[in-house]
């Protein structure tokens, strides 16, 4: 083989091996997906020592409305406790952004090994019991009755009849399938500070018994699409409104009906001389 040719041959050894790293990149994009951070949901994942905390949001108004300041948020969230002993999440808390964080009867259990989230699933109602009907009863047939000894005229025997109301048929009332509630959550972060539209975050610190303390940033989640299945807070009870009384009113003394006419004090003269007059003598 000549220099030329092994030459050339080098050339394009080193211009395939300068070629292929680009050829890679453009596969894989400016940055690879094994080496980007995956996001599949639109909550926040987080952990603290052995507790996972998944798919944590804080669900919003419907799209164009607004969380008043004041209101409450309920807060979605999945966890999973990865140590051998249980754990409980006992208090949470959203500092600068609401008053306080409610938990559903005080504290939340995080057995091991197991998923837990705070929906509140609505039980179902219990079956109505069906309405007995009854039915019309029977009017028993005339029964003869023919003594033994002799030729007695036969006496029919008719037993009473029950009232007509025993009788009629009782028919049920209809029943309307009510639509099952959509689940609450156990977490409701009550008062908050100011408005929310969606696209903000509150920041929420959990306490859990074991595993310490998790400081979280929440996205606030618009109430639509597939988040439209979950309830958003209870609206606050309104206090009944108080009835007012309003005082009699009383006719004052410039009122033409309590001041006799001129003309109704003489018609009452006159008729008071002509009874005067009608009554004889003695």
């Amino acid at each position: 083989m000549s220099r030329n040719s092994r030459r050339a041959l080098a050339t394009a050894v080193v211009g395939v091996f300068a070629i292929a790293p680009l050829v890679t990149a453009c596969a894989a994009g400016r940055h690879p997906q094994s080496a980007m951070p995956t996001r599949l949901t639109e909550g926040v994942n987080a952990s603290v020592h052995a507790v996972d905390v998944r798919n944590a949001f804080v669900l919003g108004p419907a799209p164009g409305k607004k969380l008043a300041a004041g209101a409450d948020a309920p807060l979605y969230a999945w966890f999973v406790n990865n140590a051998a002993t249980p754990d409980r999440l006992v208090a949470a808390e959203a500092p600068g952004a609401a008053q306080s964080v409610q938990i559903a009867g005080g504290a939340l259990a995080l057995p091991p090994n197991q998923l837990v989230d705070t929906v509140e699933k609505t039980p179902p109602a219990p079956p109505s019991a069906p309405t007995p009907s009854v039915s019309p009863s029977r009017t028993p047939k005339a029964r003869t009755h023919t003594p033994t000894g002799g030729d007695a005229p036969n006496t029919t025997s008719t037993p009473p009849q029950r009232p007509l109301a025993n009788r009629s048929r009782a028919v049920a009332p209809a029943t309307t399938p009510t639509a099952a509630p959509s689940p609450s959550s156990k977490l409701i972060i009550k008062g908050l500070a100011k408005e929310y539209s969606g696209g903000e975050t509150v920041h929420v610190i959990l306490h859990f018994q074991q595993a310490g303390t998790l400081n979280v940033d929440l996205p606030v989640v618009p109430w639509n699409g597939y988040y439209s299945t979950y309830s958003p807070a209870p609206a606050a009870p309104t206090p009944p409104a108080t009835p007012t009384m309003t005082p009699p009113s009383t006719p004052s003394a410039s009122s033409p009906a309590s001041q006799p006419t001129a003309t109704s004090s003489k018609a009452h003269k006159a008729k008071t001389r002509k009874k005067a007059s009608a009554t004889p003598s003695a």
